[in-house]
């Protein structure tokens, strides 16, 4: 067992202390009530009870929920496998279409999606994480790897636009079957395999082409994550100017400026077939939980860090329950044997 918090532990065994020194004080106090009504066989009569018998059975049920109180303070956990898991892979898809160039969030969808990607890299701790960019064609940027400075460099220097407003369009189906390839690739062990993928969800497919690629990575035992980049309202698109690439806004044939919005639910029933989690971006709870799913072994399965934390909590207050029973009497028990008549 280890203790997370181990300044607490003193706090157990202050209680015990506080608890032993007012059961004495009582135990005198009841002595000399005991005294005073005419020694032991009268306040037996009197009170139907032993004023002189040191109650042991209240001591240990509120030492014990001391000690389980100040253990649970320190946030106990089980000891932790001296063998630990092979570490995860886990392969981030970010999409870089030309609708992820939407400005309805700042600093635009792609800006925001990076940044997700960011936290997520470092959520990952010492699990293996590959990087994809996609659109209507993939780049691997990096197969899964513990070195996550790599990724950080990659992701901190990412240029404003990747694709033109003539690129092909979004295809998921192409991400997820490079993710696939690239958390498989390595042929090293893992605990666990994923890819997360990062969009808006606007897609230049069909959905039956995306969710046969996502039960194909479930088949080869990878979970698919989503996160939701951009709103309902959705936003204009204007391209960053660049070196050999024409920016400005993204207009159809009669010069109208195109609106891109948020696929929401696709990328929720994406996450439900892949056995994953979906998550909005602007979202921090939801975003929570999904890193949550990373915390420990098993990418679904929730933290065992508290579960003899909350069953100390649970013995401290079953000793106090029991403890405070010990005052309910029988009816019709008598304390002191009755008096014989001479």
């Amino acid at each position: 067992m280890t203790f997370l918090n181990p300044a607490f532990l003193p706090l157990g065994v202050a209680l015990l202390i506080l608890v032993v020194l007012a059961m004495r004080h009582h135990a005198g106090r009841r002595r000399r009530l005991a005294q005073f009504l005419g020694g032991n066989r009268a306040a037996q009569r009197l009170s139907e009870s032993d004023l002189y018998r040191l109650h042991v059975e209240r001591i240990l049920l509120l030492g014990l929920a001391s000690l389980a109180l100040g253990g649970a303070a320190a946030e106990a956990r089980w000891q932790v496998d001296p063998m630990p898991p092979p570490p995860r892979s886990v392969v981030v898809a970010i999409d870089v279409s030309v609708s992820m160039q939407a400005s309805d969030v700042l600093p635009t969808r792609l800006g925001e999606a990076v940044e997700v990607a960011s936290d997520l890299v470092r959520t990952l701790g010492d699990d293996r994480v590959g990087l994809l960019l996609f659109a209507g064609s993939t780049y691997s940027l990096a197969p899964p790897t513990t070195d996550h400075s790599v990724l950080s460099y990659f992701l901190s220097n990412l240029p404003s636009a990747l694709a033109s407003a003539y690129d092909p369009g979004t295809l998921f189906s192409a991400a997820l079957r490079d993710g696939v390839a690239l958390a498989l690739g390595s042929g090293e062990p893992s605990a666990e395999r994923a890819i997360v993928l990062i969009g808006d969800g606007e897609v230049d497919e069909t959905e039956e082409a995306i969710f046969e690629e996502v039960s194909a990575a479930v088949d080869q035992g990878i979970s698919v994550y989503t996160i939701g980049v951009g709103t309902d309202e959705g936003g204009e698109m204007i391209v960053p100017r660049a070196t050999y690439q024409f920016g400005g806004p993204v207009v159809d044939a009669d010069g109208t400026p195109v609106t891109s919005q948020l696929n929401e639910e696709l990328l929720e029933s994406i996450a439900e077939v892949g056995g994953g989690r979906y998550a909005h971006a602007s979202d921090s709870g939801a975003l929570r939980d999904l890193h949550g799913a990373f915390d420990a072994p098993g990418l679904a399965g929730p933290s065992a860090r508290y579960q003899l934390t909350l069953l100390l909590m649970f013995a401290a207050l079953a000793g106090l329950f029991i403890e405070s029973l010990l005052d309910i009497r029988l009816r019709g028990r008598a304390a002191a044997p009755a008096r014989r008549i001479a």
